[in-house]
């Protein structure tokens, strides 16, 4: 009997890596179809995103204080614990995004699509959120209405 040969696998599996600040930036100056990276935990302060094609990317534990989401598309993108202080989402579409544990405060979602999104409603309580998409308040900073 002869003895049994396992071959290793010789292909070289690419590594999963997260894009830098830089790498964003050169690509938005391509193209605004960014749907499907991964950039989670990279620090995207101030960029502006309006939009573009966000659809599956993964922002998990990103900073993105301040960033710029109009008529974005976010469809099923995870927000999971970002920080989203003062960013803009006016008209994005955030439909069954998750954005549990995210950092919303001082945010704005006036006119965005948060159907079966996952809401931060452990942080921030619900009605400041639908404050802020019915009347274009910052979350947490209800308008008053005379």
């Amino acid at each position: 009997m002869y003895p049994l040969i396992v071959k290793r696998n010789t292909m070289s599996k690419e590594k999963s890596s997260t894009l830098t600040r830089k790498d964003i930036l050169d690509k938005l100056a391509e193209t605004k179809d960014l749907h499907g990276l991964d950039l989670r935990k990279t620090n995207l302060v101030k960029i502006d995103f309006s939009g573009c094609d966000l659809r599956g990317v993964n922002f998990s534990y990103a900073n993105l204080k301040d960033a710029i989401f109009k008529n974005a598309d976010l469809r099923k993108a995870s927000l999971w614990n970002a920080n989203l202080e003062g960013a803009d989402f006016t008209e994005a579409n955030l439909e069954d995004a998750d954005l549990d544990y995210a950092k919303l405060r001082g945010a704005l979602l006036f006119k965005a699509n948060i159907r079966r999104a996952s809401l931060p409603t452990e942080l921030i309580p619900r009605k400041d959120i639908l404050d802020s998409v019915e009347q274009g308040c910052k979350v947490g900073q209800r308008r008053l209405m005379y």
